[in-house]
C-alpha cells in the first residue's frame, strides 16, 4: 500500500479520486470543484490517492501545519472496505509523525456515527470535549457542528485554540476572506 500526492489538477486519477470525494461526505462538509482546484496547490495541502499494488482504493486529504496534521477527508471505496486498508493507511499515516493529529467526526448519534469513532479509538484517537463547529466551505453554508478526535493525546486547549485560530483561516479560506475583509 502506498499514497501517491496529486498536486497537478490535470492528473487523470483525480476524476476516480474526486468521484469517492464527491460520494463520500455532505455537501456542507466538502469543497466545491471549483475550490479543490485552488486548494490543490497549496503546499501544505496534500492531496493524496490511496493505492495497492497501483489500484485506486482512497483517499487521504490532509494538512501539514507547522505543530498540528489534519486529516480533513479520508475514505476507503465501498467495494474496498472491511478490507483493512483504511486500518494499513492510517496506521502509516500516524508512524510518520510526532506531530499531534487531529479529524473531524460526527456526534454519535447512530450506529454507524458510533462505528466510526471506535474505529479511530482502535487506531490510538481521542474523542475530545470541546464545543467545535466546521465553518463552511460554501458561501452561506451552515457551520457544521462536529467533534474533534486526536492522536497520539487528547488535545490540549492551547492547541484546540491554535487550530481554530490559526488553521481554520487557511483550511476554509473563501469563508474568511468573505467575513472579515
Amino acid at each position: 500500500m502506498k499514497r501517491l500526492r496529486i498536486k497537478n489538477v490535470t492528473d487523470p486519477r483525480l476524476a476516480e479520486a474526486w468521484n469517492l470525494y464527491e460520494h463520500s461526505f455532505p455537501v456542507e462538509e466538502k469543497r466545491n470543484w471549483q475550490q479543490q482546484l485552488e486548494i490543490i496547490k497549496h503546499e501544505m495541502y496534500h492531496f493524496d490517492l490511496i493505492l495497492v499494488d497501483e489500484t485506486f482504493v482512497g483517499i487521504l486529504l490532509w494538512w501539514e501545519f507547522k505543530t498540528i496534521r489534519y486529516i480533513e477527508h479520508f475514505a476507503i471505496l465501498s467495494s474496498q472496505r472491511n478490507s483493512g486498508f483504511g486500518k494499513n493507511c492510517l496506521e502509516t499515516f500516524l508512524s510518520e509523525s510526532d506531530q499531534q493529529i487531529l479529524l473531524e467526526v460526527e456526534k454519535p448519534e447512530d450506529s454507524l456515527k458510533q462505528r466510526r469513532i471506535r474505529f479511530y479509538e482502535r487506531l490510538g484517537f481521542c474523542l475530545n470535549p470541546y464545543d467545535y463547529a466546521q465553518p463552511p466551505y460554501q458561501e452561506g453554508g451552515p457551520f457544521v457542528k462536529l467533534m474533534l478526535m486526536s492522536h497520539p493525546n487528547d488535545l490540549s486547549e492551547a492547541d484546540f485554540r491554535t487550530f481554530r485560530l490559526e488553521c481554520h483561516p487557511i483550511i476554509h479560506r473563501p469563508f474568511f476572506e468573505k467575513n472579515t475583509g
